[in-house]
């Protein structure tokens, strides 16, 4: 799609955010849950995009026909598999100007750090470039898995609820039958109503937990990231500290005690977090 200048230079901004930019402080749950919503997969750990070949899909989704799938190997399990599909990915980058360093010999070593920051700059890099338009993950997969000769991905039925919603209405409509037969017998109206009552609740009750479970993983995300931040600012503190303390026996005017003054102030209630060696400089 068109874009004005305005959106170009918020693109240009925002596609490599630094360390301590908004995208890396993302949740290994909201990235799983876009991962595997976005693409149908059902991955349960960050480490599982090491393959690479999810991340050359999103890149699919985000640059239409410019990525050859049918180089992916969706089934890779080994680590010079791996680096095939990351050779796809670098040669996308450079086929799109897309100015991004990707440390495939860390990826491909599986390790959660890694690819949980890799995820989150590819997560950030959607959010900027994805146009928005309808993609269907599987049906692109299995394109790219019949011309390479392999099994197709079978397409999981769309629920509109949780899963046990959709077991507990097929009981229900099961039992409703087994009742319509017995004795060759007509149910009453009223047993069908109740019956249709308790679908009903069920399904208000299914959807009144998802959205406590959305909202629990919500808070538990935004702890971590607080906590992040919180061990983050203070770790600096610290070393500002140490290294004030250091040099106290330097004449500076008092600059240093006015220094360590505004670091000891404390609000009401503040409790300092675990204190850590400090971390050497790279």
């Amino acid at each position: 799609r068109p874009r004005d200048q305005r959106d170009l230079g918020s693109l240009i901004m925002s596609d490599n955010p630094g360390m301590m930019g908004e995208a890396y402080f993302v949740g290994k749950r909201q990235l799983l849950d876009w991962i595997n919503s976005f693409l149908d997969l059902n991955y349960t750990k960050v480490e599982q995009a090491a393959s690479g070949a999810a991340h050359c899909q999103i890149l699919d989704a985000i640059f239409p026909g410019k990525v050859p799938l049918t180089r992916v190997n969706f089934d890779a399990k080994y680590d010079y598999e791996f680096v095939k599909n990351f050779k796809v990915l670098q040669g996308v980058f450079q086929k799109m100007d897309v100015q991004k360093h990707v440390p495939v010999e860390k990826l491909i070593k599986a390790k959660y750090q890694d690819n949980l920051e890799f995820l989150q700059w590819m997560k950030n890099f959607f959010d900027v470039r994805y146009s928005g338009d309808e993609y269907d993950a599987i049906g692109r997969r299995n394109a790219a898995l019949k011309k390479q000769g392999k099994k197709l991905q079978p397409r999981a039925p769309k629920l509109t609820g949780p899963r046990s919603e959709g077991k507990r209405a097929t009981t229900l409509r099961k039992t409703s039958k087994l009742l319509n037969r017995t004795g060759g017998t007509k149910v009453s109206t009223g047993k069908s109503a109740d019956t249709t009552g308790m679908e009903k609740r069920l399904k208000e009750k299914d959807k009144i937990i998802k959205e406590k479970e959305e909202k629990l993983n919500e808070l538990s995300d935004h702890v971590e990231l607080l906590e992040k931040e919180r061990t983050f600012y203070y770790s600096k503190l610290r070393s500002i500290e140490i290294l004030l303390q250091d040099h106290e026996e330097e004449d500076d005017g008092g600059v240093k005690d006015k220094i360590l003054e505004i670091l000891y102030q404390t609000d009401e209630g503040f409790e300092a977090p675990p204190e850590d060696p400090p971390a050497e400089e790279a």
